[in-house]
């Protein structure tokens, strides 16, 4: 140390380093905090009577997403992103679309805070097994999201898990899955049956995947993922996400569950003689109406405020209404939108493979 001292370039060299390492630990404690998880940009809309403003109805009840990494849904790492269905009905009227005057916030269910959806595909093959191009469908799922848990159910299977989940869950919804004949409305109630059961991604078996898939980020309380579909004012029901156990699940199997039990008493039979002839539209009874029509009305209630189709009509990014995210026609419904350009990039691609096509609700070419 003391020849250190005495010798003076070296001393000097020495306290240089010193004042320059003092120097950066400054720097380096004054750089800011960045922030990179995603940012839910709340868009105060929905109105009360006492209040003046002048709120367009459409905007009512949204809060819209930006940032890339958009939470647990099928968004890409990227951008933002939406989703479609397509049916057309127009004989449901129990959903309002006239917001109210002054700005609130919606919140999210309380019960379901900390869930998350998780990372597993759920799909059902009809009698005829998974016939082509089925099998490169699903191959786009698995390839593009290699740590995917995957289950397909086929109809002994569903039947299978209806009775071991739900007997004691909810013995009124066993029976009922057991005694409905018409092979539609059976597997359009399974998908709401095994997204309240267990939660995950529900799509069907002529959807394909065109991006990696991200569920189980939080970006927000949000516990339901829908999409719309190409006319833009109802959800697609060939992709649905949501939490195990969400209040808007059971909301809509209640609703199908109505909607079975008032066509058995208006046709004076039992569930079992239920028949598709029956139906006036399964879109309406089972379909991606029934499900449009029971989240908003379960929104409408959880939040005291109504939720209508003037709330989801036609948006153009990913938006949320209380704690369920609508994705934009172009997410879901691309093919059938025309590929929209303003929207964000295409998730998941729908193509009519048409397994439900006989007299009977069930599958093309099956008895």
């Amino acid at each position: 140390m003391s020849l250190l001292l005495t010798n003076r370039p070296t001393a000097a060299l020495l306290f240089a380093l010193l004042l320059l390492n003092f120097y950066l630990f400054h720097r380096l404690l004054r750089q800011p905090v960045i922030d990179l998880q995603t940012t839910i940009t709340s868009t105060p809309i929905l109105t009360s009577s006492s209040s003046s403003s002048s709120s367009s109805s459409s905007s009512a009840a949204s809060s819209s997403i930006a940032g890339q990494d958009l939470l647990p849904s099928i968004l890409p790492t990227s951008s933002p992103t939406s989703t479609s269905t397509s049916t057309s009905t127009t004989t449901i009227t129990t959903t309002t679309t006239t917001a109210p005057s002054s700005p609130t916030t919606i919140p999210p269910q309380e019960k379901q805070k900390e869930k998350r959806i998780p990372l597993k595909l759920w799909q059902k093959t009809g009698p005829r097994g998974l016939i082509p191009p089925t099998p490169e469908y699903i191959s786009t799922w698995t390839t593009l999201n290699p740590s995917l848990r995957h289950e397909i159910l086929s109809d002994e299977s569903s039947t299978a898990y209806v009775t071991s989940t739900y007997t004691t869950l909810w013995p009124e919804v066993a029976a009922l899955y057991n005694a409905i004949q018409v092979p539609i409305v059976k597997a359009d109630l399974l998908r709401l049956l095994i997204l309240y059961a267990d939660g995950g991604i529900w799509s069907d078996l002529d959807v394909g995947c065109e991006r990696p898939t991200r569920v189980g980020r939080k970006a927000g309380d949000v516990n339901v993922v829908v999409g719309l579909e190409f006319d833009g004012w109802q959800f697609a029901s060939w992709t649905v996400m949501a939490t195990a156990g969400s209040g808007h699940m059971r909301a809509a199997i209640e609703y199908v569950m109505g909607q079975m039990g008032g066509i058995a008493r208006a046709n004076n039979v039992t569930m079992e003689g239920v028949t598709m002839e029956m139906i006036p539209d399964v879109v309406d009874a089972s379909g991606p109406q029934a499900i449009t029509v029971a989240l908003l009305q379960s929104l409408s209630r959880e939040l005291a405020q109504p939720v209508g189709r003037a709330n989801i009509s036609q948006i153009r990014e990913p938006t949320l209404l209380g704690d369920v995210l609508v994705l934009p026609q172009a997410a879901f419904a691309a093919r059938q939108g025309g590929y929209p350009t303003d929207q964000g990039p295409y998730l998941v691609s729908h193509h009519y493979a048409g397994s439900w096509k006989n007299q009977q609700g069930g599958e093309e070419g099956a008895q």
